[in-house]
């Protein structure tokens, strides 16, 4: 696994707070690209998660994450915040990104490889990871074919 810093721009993105189960994402996903779709909203990026606790340790049900996807920031201007959906502002930060390719069931081997990298390297991790879907499990024939880039928020110490 290559592992890099990179900065993240500022971005507009439309997002889904949620408490549950990971088996209820894909339910989400769906929910927020039809949302954005009916608001007839360009998206600027992938549909992604950002984890307030760790879904492979707590409860099934007890999985804290946003679902989200940047979106146009000038047809985002116009849109509140409606029913489960939320327009919130991301500001410019840096990240260690790490592309995990294969099952979402061996993931935690690659948080923990990014995890030494940032104590070998000097990075303080400083919010919650993100894992940002480009080849979605739903899309492919083999879980092998998956393809999530992990982002952990840092500063270089």
């Amino acid at each position: 696994m290559e592992i890099k810093e990179k900065t993240i721009e500022e971005q507009k993105i439309a997002i889904i707070n949620y408490k549950g189960s990971l088996k209820d994402m894909e339910i989400l996903m769906s929910k927020l690209l039809t949302w954005i779709d009916v608001k007839e909203v360009d998206t600027e990026g992938e549909l992604f998660a950002i984890f307030y606790n760790n879904p492979r340790t707590v409860n099934e049900n007890e999985v804290v994450y946003d679902l989200g996807i940047p979106i146009n920031k000038e047809q985002g201007e116009d849109l509140i915040d409606e029913d489960i959906y939320r327009i919130v502002d991301i500001l410019e930060h840096k990240v260690l990104s790490g592309i995990h390719k294969g099952s979402l069931e061996t993931i935690q081997e690659s948080y923990t490889k990014m995890a030494e990298y940032s104590q070998e390297n000097n990075y303080d991790i400083i919010g919650s990871p993100k894992e940002v879907y480009i080849k979605k499990y739903f899309e492919v024939e083999d879980e092998n074919e998956i393809i999530t880039e992990i982002q952990l928020p840092v500063i270089k110490m």
